[in-house]
């Protein structure tokens, strides 16, 4: 029953982050994804880019299983002049999904001390796999705070 759940709630994640993802950019272009990732592709530092705003958040997966991010986005409180960005630095266990039907590959960080979990899927820009970490406004469809993370080394110390 657990891990039904832990199941439906990834993929209603992953799917509502791909559907933000393909149609953030308001081209209408399908996004590309990969078939799946190895655990090679992902071991490493993960940076998050410019849109994510400052602090920028960084991801670090290790051989393990085991992660530390710091600055990490989680929720946001939608857009507006107001608006405020909870991040979280933590550390934790990742594991990645390839083959949940009708879904991308994706990444699960479990925030043990939270008991919560962050579900973000991989895509491709230019060849180049990366992850999607936006966060959807609770009870808001269609906005979301836009944070998107590519391997910058494979040294997760780096």
């Amino acid at each position: 029953m657990k891990s039904d759940i832990f199941r439906i709630s990834a993929s209603l994640a992953v799917a509502t982050l791909t559907v933000l993802a393909s149609t953030a950019c308001g081209t209408g272009k399908p996004v590309a994804t990969p078939e799946s990732v190895t655990h090679s592709e992902l071991v490493g530092r993960w940076d998050g880019g410019q849109e994510c705003r400052s602090p920028l958040p960084v991801i670090r997966l290790r051989d393990d299983y085991t992660y530390t991010v710091k600055d990490f986005p989680v929720e946001w409180s939608g857009p507006g002049p107001d608006s405020q960005v909870t991040r979280r630095s933590t550390d934790g266990k990742w594991h990645a999904v390839n083959k949940d039907p009708g879904l991308t590959p994706y990444l699960v960080l479990k925030f043990e001390k939270e008991k919560d979990n962050s579900f973000l899927p991989f895509y491709l820009e230019n060849e180049k796999l990366r992850m999607d970490g936006s966060v959807p406004v609770p009870g808001e469809p269609g906005y979301s705070y836009s944070c998107d993370y590519k391997r910058t080394s494979a040294d997760p110390e780096a």
